[in-house]
């Protein structure tokens, strides 16, 4: 049985250790470095509310999530589609020793219906240009390209994904 919650600051240092042991399994487009993100960046996300966690049944930390209606400026340069209100989803990562096991859309499916139930209409993401597994995972969980943008502070291109939630039906 997984658990899907809200992260709390008992979170952090799990949350983070869960980051570093990526960063030992580190796969083609994968982006991120020992210094993004940062423990910092997962305390403000708690703290904001904006974190959730997924657990396996015996209290294994399996995955998190970011949520929230922050986004870079270069979004702006997109041409979407959906309607407001719009949720962005940030830094969504899984234990990679438990790749292939669908963790990430079980995140992703939790994320969509709670935001759907407060009133979100569309959902929003990016991913390195180069992460084949994570395009492929929101190409399968309905989510369509919109554009190819720089992020601020970052090297390389990012893909622009967008998910209309009055046409996600779940998987």
């Amino acid at each position: 049985m997984l658990e899907f919650r809200k992260a709390v600051l008992d979170d952090v240092s799990r949350v983070y250790a869960l980051k570093q042991k990526m960063l030992g399994y580190k796969y083609p487009g994968f982006s991120w470095s020992e210094s993004y993100p940062t423990e910092e960046v997962f305390r403000n996300d708690i703290l904001r509310g904006e974190m959730y966690v997924l657990e396996s049944g015996t209290g294994d930390l399996l995955g998190a999530v970011s949520v929230n209606e922050i986004h870079d400026d270069h979004y702006n340069c997109v041409l979407w589609e959906g309607q407001t209100p719009v949720f962005y989803i940030h830094r969504l990562f899984v234990d990679p020793c438990r790749r292939g096991e669908h963790l990430g859309e079980e995140i992703l499916r939790n994320v969509i219906e709670r935001m759907r139930a407060n009133g979100y209409r569309t959902a929003r993401l990016d991913t390195f240009s180069e992460n084949r597994s994570a395009q492929k995972l929101y190409h399968r969980m309905g989510f369509n390209l919109r554009g190819v943008i720089p992020l601020t502070g970052k090297i390389g291109l990012f893909y622009a994904y967008e998910l209309c939630l009055q046409n996600y039906l779940g998987i």
